[in-house]
């Protein structure tokens, strides 16, 4: 229910046209009221003092069965709910699920997500978790609003590491290790040829020439350097898919690698093309974002240049009404060139595309080795995690098969958390020692309060009769504070999806949590009056649903028992 809107429509002031809605707020202090409309910024407009002006919407305020109590104090109109009326409005938009149904505004929108944009010639590494779970967590949420959501795994499949290790294979490398060990064979190589190179100079020649047979579509190397991408590939979509990330498009730079020459002909056509030492470029100086690279001296293609062609094709293809870029704030420069180049070639969807950047994701130093190189291995971690997760459950009265679903459950769900916890732009140092406690800011706590909720169901083994549900029975402010914070919910998912930051929703579901955690230990839910367990139940039935939503939107996966 958008109680603000409700407020603020009632609100009725002689030859005054304003929208009062716009000034309702929640009351922090709920001694003062559950919403409050200050009155200061009508003073100059009315020429009346805000307390004169506050006691003026209260003669006017009609009488209302949702409103119990009007206060004026100091310039503010403090409003009281009657607890139990608008409990059973907002209980019931739960459990009817009104409260989950998509906004009219975005039904028949398309949102193109382009996310995780894995770099097959490497492993998978901590580095990835936060384009790819701010970006799952964004997709979900336009989702949640009515919008059609593509998701574009941009795959970089392009580029002279695919030469060193084709080179490298080739030269050195041997089949039925390929066959034997996959991802892991390839990264042999790739870690190799660069050892060698470090000795041997003509090595990076090398990988420059196999890298133009793969583009020329070499008989011996193209197909080679195929099964090296399908091998990189399943590896990913493997550990995206324990993550619960699914991709409808794995279209990838090498798609738009021939696609430089009609770039270069729409910017000269604009008159926009100048060249500089041999490359192409378009100046962007009197935008105040330098020179933009198109096209290097060599004449090979540049990311910019193809993701203009990216751009164009997406957007020809899918129409998208909005398209959302996720990667990390230091590419913040290349989204904005890119951007204002498309805007100068005259594409009107240009003003649709939005970069969404964030802070650095990281372990803290020692924490985990990496199977190779400097950071972490994101299949390393996961196994790490899901380690810890298991010693929290192996000795609980579950078989064994439970045991690791759970744990799964539980790890995954802590490394997904992690990334969205805080706000985006934020740098974060994942500490995954405290990462599975059951108290603070972590998903294991979530999931606790969600486990609580159902143990509560299960051992009170009632069938809720709706008729001897009596709402007057959620009075007391820990109750009804968890009522006010569930009519939250719309508000909130419009805002995250609004700023592109998830953490909004983590951190309104923490708050929830915290609340459930606090009813729970002060109220006794099932006791011998009928009435009483039954609307404490349907609250904690209806809170379910609730984390069950908010629990998709931030990518944690329920557990019933833990």
């Amino acid at each position: 229910m958008d109680i603000k809107t409700y407020i603020g429509n009632l609100i009725n002031i002689k030859d005054l046209d304003f929208d009062f809605t716009s000034l309702v707020s929640e009351v922090v202090d709920k001694q003062n009221g559950d919403y409050c409309l200050p009155c200061f910024s009508l003073a100059k407009t009315m020429k009346k003092s805000p307390v004169q002006i506050a006691e003026e919407i209260k003669a006017n305020f009609p009488t209302d069965k949702l409103i119990s109590k009007i206060e004026v104090v100091n310039g503010y109109v403090n409003f009281f709910l009657n607890k139990a009326e608008y409990s059973k409005i907002i209980l019931n938009e739960i459990n009817s699920e009104k409260i989950f149904e998509p906004n009219s505004e975005f039904i028949n929108k398309v949102a193109c997500v382009e996310y995780s944009s894995v770099n097959l010639a490497k492993y998978m590494h901590i580095g990835h978790l936060s384009t790819t779970i701010i970006g799952e967590s964004l997709a979900r949420i336009n989702e949640a609003l009515g919008f059609k959501v593509i998701r574009i795994n941009y795959i970089g499949d392009y580029g002279t590491p695919f030469g060193k290790m084709v080179y490298a294979y080739l030269n050195w490398g041997s089949e039925e290790e390929l066959e034997k060990n996959g991802i892991d064979c390839l990264q042999g190589l790739y870690v190799d040829f660069c050892k060698r190179a470090e000795t041997d100079t003509e090595l990076e020649e090398k990988a420059r020439e196999y890298f133009k047979l793969i583009d020329e579509k070499d008989s011996k190397v193209y197909p080679v350097y195929q099964k090296f991408i399908e091998i990189s590939k399943q590896e990913a979509k493997n550990l995206l898919d324990k993550l619960d990330v699914h991709f409808d498009s794995w279209k990838g730079e090498s798609a738009y690698s021939d696609e430089l020459s009609n770039v270069l002909k729409m910017l000269d056509d604009k008159k926009l093309l100048t060249s500089s030492e041999g490359a192409k470029i378009v100046d962007l100086e009197q935008y105040n974002l330098g020179k933009c690279l198109i096209q290097k001296s060599d004449g090979t293609s540049l990311y910019a240049s193809r993701d203009i062609a990216a751009a164009i094709d997406r957007f020809n293809t899918y129409k998208f009404d909005k398209m959302l870029y996720v990667t990390a704030v230091q590419q913040k420069l290349h989204f904005q060139q890119f951007f204002k180049v498309l805007e100068l070639l005259g594409f009107d969807f240009a003003k649709t595309l939005t970069h969404v950047y964030y802070g650095m994701f990281s372990l803290p130093n020692g924490k985990i080795a990496s199977r190779k190189g400097k950071q972490a291995v994101l299949k390393d971690l996961m196994e790490y995690s899901y380690n810890k997760a298991y010693q929290m459950v192996e000795n609980r009265n579950f078989d064994e098969s439970k045991k690791q679903e759970i744990a799964n459950k539980i790890a995954n769900s802590a490394l997904k958390f992690n990334a969205i916890k805080n706000e985006r732009i934020k740098d974060t140092v994942f500490d995954i020692e405290n990462a599975f406690s059951f108290e603070g800011d972590t998903s294991a706590y979530i999931q606790y309060t969600y486990t609580r909720i159902s143990s509560i169901i299960k051992k009170a083994n009632i069938k809720i009769d709706i008729n001897k549900v009596d709402y007057n029975f959620l009075s007391s402010d820990v109750a009804f504070n968890l009522v006010l914070m569930a009519n939250n919910y719309p508000e909130l998912l419009l805002k995250a999806m609004q700023q592109n930051e998830p953490s909004i929703l983590s951190k309104y579901l923490l708050e929830l949590c915290k609340q459930i955690n606090k009813f729970y230990t002060s109220e006794k839910v099932v006791t011998e009056n009928e009435q009483s367990t039954h609307t404490k139940l349907y609250l904690l039935e209806n809170l379910k649903k609730l984390l069950t939503k908010l629990f998709h939107l931030v990518i944690i996966e329920t557990v019933e028992e833990m």
